[in-house]
C-alpha cells in the first residue's frame, strides 16, 4: 500500500488527514510533520481550528498553480509543464526555450546553475536542426535588444522568419 503524499510539498509522507465536510463540499487535505508545523498545525485541540481556514486557502491556490501548470504545454510535443516538473525531463529541444524560467527554477532548487559545459557525444557533434537554430537565434535576438543593438536584431529577426516560412516545391517561396 502507497503512502499518502503532503498536498503542499508533493514529497514527504503525510502524518496529518484533515476532512472539511459541507452541504455541498467535502474536502481532505493531507500534510507532513515539516508543513503542518510550518502551517502551525499542532495535535492541540485549541490551536488547530485558527489555522484551518488559511490552510485550506493555501491549498486551493496551490491547486490552481498546479491546474495551470498542466495547461501549459509546448506547441511542438505537446508535454506540459506539470510533466516536465514531475519528470524531470523535456519532451524536446523546443521545450527548453518556452519553459526556460521554470527549467532554470527547478536546477536551481537541485544546486544547478548555468550552462551545460560537458561533451557532446560524437554522434551528435555535427547534428544541427531548424529547432536547435531557431532557439539561438531567438536568444541572441533578446541579448540585441537587452543591448539596443537594433541592426543585429533586425537581422535575427529576419533570420528567425526566413526559418519559419515553409518551403514549397521547386524553391519558390
Amino acid at each position: 500500500m502507497s503512502e499518502t503524499v503532503c498536498d503542499f510539498c508533493h514529497t514527504n509522507a503525510a502524518v496529518f488527514f484533515i476532512e472539511q465536510m459541507g452541504q455541498d463540499s467535502h474536502r481532505k487535505l493531507n500534510l507532513c510533520m515539516d508543513c503542518a508545523a510550518k502551517h502551525g498545525v499542532t495535535p492541540d485541540p485549541k490551536s488547530l481550528g485558527k489555522s484551518l481556514g488559511g490552510l485550506f486557502a493555501q491549498l486551493a491556490k496551490i491547486s490552481r498553480k498546479l491546474a495551470e501548470e498542466a495547461n501549459q504545454v509546448c506547441p511542438v510535443c505537446g508535454t506540459s509543464l506539470a510533466s516536465i516538473k514531475k519528470s524531470r525531463t523535456a519532451g524536446c529541444p523546443e521545450c527548453y526555450a518556452i519553459f526556460k524560467d521554470d527549467i532554470a527554477a527547478i536546477l536551481k532548487d537541485h544546486g544547478m546553475s548555468g550552462a551545460y559545459t560537458g561533451r557532446m557525444p560524437n554522434r551528435l557533434r555535427n547534428f544541427r536542426s531548424v529547432l536547435n537554430d531557431r532557439i539561438v537565434l531567438r536568444t541572441k535576438l533578446e541579448e540585441s535588444l537587452k543591448n539596443e543593438d537594433y541592426e543585429k536584431a533586425a537581422l535575427y529577426r529576419d533570420y528567425l522568419r526566413a526559418l519559419e516560412k515553409p518551403c514549397v516545391a521547386g524553391g519558390e517561396q
